[in-house]
């Protein structure tokens, strides 16, 4: 990963006191949080301020428009330090959108019965890193999701012990060089600089799910307005990521196209009558909705809120369907968690949570960041979980050795296939 080439600021360990900044950049909104390091503090940072801005020029994980999301991120900045009185010079920025995928590596080394140095661990890291192709593509994190020492599983800290054969898997999080080096680009026109990047996705894990959903286990589903994303947290680390390509705008489409009216009314409508459960209480009540007339305008006219949840429903439960789906194709499903937290703007709507519990077959409850009391009532909201997440990702320590890659190596799918499958086969032997 070239970070001089994207003119990433190098990444340094916060002081005391220092001011900190996290950055999400979302298709439907900009949020900004700022704070002040902390580390006797549960949520690892003193809230300051914050700001949010209607989010323009970036769409699906793409952007569209630099001139606009300019504007957005400025806007949504200024908005953060007229709140924290406290000027930011740079930002912990989360990067989301459907073309960020997660994968799989692992590397083998032989040890020759000695104990593990820490250069032992750093070669293997940078065995595995070796072996993603980085050449369209940027590394944003590489976590370790399972070492093993010979027949010896579940280590969290291999330094210090000795035996033959030592191994790991690393769950590896990429996205596009592309939208990497635009996102850059356009906070740096907003006179920024990027501390450091972070897949949005784990993120809203981090800022969501308590200490003992992170230490065994847990699944977070952000249901976002472009994309819904999932991130899964096995044995105390983020350790796998899936997207699905739908999000609350979708919803609001579908209601557009169903009751005949503005993407605007139908984004009310869905606000304050919505409801994701066609089983819910309430359906045969009468509301005030708008349609368009023949003559372009909109009118008022009335339906009942059992037909606006049957317009609403078939895409959440189709979102919870796919993420069902992509959760259960992934290599590590035989130690996937079993329970799940949503979050995201799109989990505040009635009947969510019954939906996607029943989608699942599992256990659901909604999240909003944890830090909720050093974030106050106004941010405490599941919309600011990712940037909550960004804000504290640090704090969490959770081992990132994305930096271990060997700028010299560019992997084929060939030269990793063997070593994986391999890696998969004994998970699925031994899980």
């Amino acid at each position: 990963m070239a970070k001089a080439d994207l003119r990433l600021k190098p990444s340094r360990a916060a002081k005391v006191g220092q001011t900190i900044a996290s950055l999400d950049i979302g298709s439907s909104k900009i949020t900004c949080l700022i704070g002040r390091y902390d580390p006797e503090s549960r949520a690892g940072f003193s809230f300051l301020g914050g700001g949010r801005q209607q989010a323009r020029g970036f769409k699906d994980g793409s952007v569209t428009d630099m001139e606009a999301l300019e504007r957005s991120v400025r806007l949504a900045v200024e908005d953060a330090e007229r709140q924290a009185d406290e000027r930011i010079d740079s930002v912990t920025l989360g990067v989301t959108g459907s073309r960020v995928t997660c994968e799989f590596v692992g590397a083998l080394n032989d040890l020759g019965g000695r104990e593990v140095t820490l250069k032992d661990l750093k070669k293997l890291h940078s065995q595995a890193l070796g072996k993603v192709d980085t050449k369209q593509r940027e590394i944003l994190t590489a976590h370790p999701v399972i070492y093993r020492l010979d027949e010896q599983e579940g280590i969290s800290d291999p330094i210090g012990m000795i035996g033959q054969k030592f191994s790991v898997l690393l769950s590896v999080v990429t996205a596009p060089q592309s939208l990497v080096r635009n996102l850059v680009e356009c906070v740096g026109r907003a006179h920024l600089n990027i501390e450091r990047l972070i897949p949005s996705a784990l993120a809203s894990g981090a800022g969501t799910l308590i200490d003992d959903e992170i230490e065994n286990g847990a699944i977070c589903i952000d249901m976002g307005s472009g994309v819904t994303t999932a991130c899964a947290f096995v044995n105390g680390v983020p350790a796998w990521l899936g997207v699905v390509p739908a999000g609350g705008a979708n919803v609001t489409g579908d209601l557009a196209q169903g009751i005949g009216t503005t993407f605007a009314a139908a984004e009310r409508m869905k606000t304050i009558y919505g409801h994701a459960d066609l089983s819910g209480t309430g359906m045969s009540e009468r509301v005030e909705v708008a349609r368009l007339g023949d003559d372009g305008r909109l009118t008022a006219c009335h339906m009942t809120r059992g037909e606006l949840a049957g317009l609403i429903a078939p895409r959440i439960e189709e979102t919870f369907e796919y993420a069902a789906r992509i959760i259960g194709k992934s290599e590590l499903v035989k130690i996937m968690p079993r329970r799940t937290v949503l979050t995201g703007g799109g989990s505040l709507m009635p009947g969510v949570r019954d939906v996607a519990s029943r989608v699942l077959g599992q256990p659901v409850r909604l999240g909003k960041p944890v830090d909720v009391e050093a974030l106050g009532e106004t941010h405490a909201s599941p919309v600011f979980s990712t940037a909550a997440g960004l804000l504290s990702y640090e704090s969490r320590g959770f081992t990132d050795v994305s930096t271990s890659a060997p700028s010299s190596l560019q992997g084929s799918s060939a030269a990793k296939t063997g070593t994986v499958n391999r890696f998969f086969r004994w998970l699925t032997e031994n899980f």
